[in-house]
């Protein structure tokens, strides 16, 4: 969910975006491992800390 922000900059709802599994990434064609897929969660995960 979009949030306004004081410096202009697009914020996002952490738990939105970790709660995406395999399946829903294979539905929008965002994974092609298990691995990849998780990874990627991670690292956005921790840039977003």
């Amino acid at each position: 969910m979009k949030k306004q922000n004081p410096n202009n900059k697009l914020t996002f709802n952490k738990v939105a975006v970790a709660e995406l599994n395999d399946t829903q990434l294979q539905d929008v064609k965002g994974g092609n491992s298990t691995l990849l897929p998780s990874t990627v969660i991670s690292i956005i995960i921790m840039t977003l800390e």
